[in-house]
Parts: C-alpha cells; structure tokens; sequence
C-alpha cells in the first residue's frame, strides 16, 4: 500500500465522517468543548460517528498490512480529530499563532481543517509503513 493510496482513502472517509454524516447537533454541541457536559457528549457521538466512516478505508489498511496497523490508524484517526473538534487547539493557535483576535468562522473552520489533514498525512504514512 503506497502513502498516496491510504491518504486518498483516509481523505474520502474524513469528508464522509466531518461532513455528510455530522449532524447539526453535533456541531453545534461540540462547539462547546470536553469541559462541558452537553459538549462532550456531543463530540463523543461526533467522534464515534466519523470513526465509523473509516472502516471500509481500515478493513483495506489491515488486509494489505495487518489488523494492528489498522486500530493504530484508526486510534491516529479518532482521537486527534477529538481533541482538534474539541476548539480548544484550534482556538489557542488562531489567537496565538496568527494572531488573531476576533477571527472569521471561515479561518477558525480553516484551521480547523489543517490540522485534521495533517493528522491524516501521518495516518496514511504509519499505514503505508
């Protein structure tokens, strides 16, 4: 399995998982955070969903590597992605990094973004490994 393949494959099934089946009430619920009850919840049935869009792209990983390859993508895939949703990261980087007080939703989606492409880069590198 080539980085370029599983990146691919990793790709599809995050646009799958953050975007069509994410619903408003995750969204708006996570907005919230890890420290609130309503936002946890929130995030961990957002999370638990978007995992489920990466089986197809797992199953593949593990049959042209292994099973325990697979659950470390996996595991590189969710938990990343719920520590980026919770905001917090992506707050913190957009205020300190870019500098940038009251910023746009467009920049902080932006960011938030970045981050879950670069944690999907090192999934597909571990998996292609």
């Amino acid at each position: 399995m080539s980085w370029p393949a599983a990146l691919l494959a990793l790709l599809v099934s995050h646009v799958v998982g953050d975007v069509l089946l994410q619903t408003e009430g995750q969204a708006v619920g996570k907005a919230r955070g890890l420290g609130d009850r309503v936002g946890r919840w929130a995030l961990v049935r957002h999370v638990s969903v978007y995992t489920l869009a990466f089986v197809p792209a797992l199953v593949w990983i593990a049959s042209e590597t292994s099973a325990a390859r697979a659950l470390i993508v996996g595991a590189l895939v969710a938990v990343p992605h719920l520590i980026i949703d919770d905001g917090r990261l992506v707050r913190a980087w957009v205020r300190e990094v870019k500098r940038v007080p009251r910023p746009a939703p467009a920049l902080v989606v932006a960011v938030d973004q970045s981050f879950h492409l670069l944690c999907l880069l090192g999934a597909a590198l571990v998996a292609a490994a």
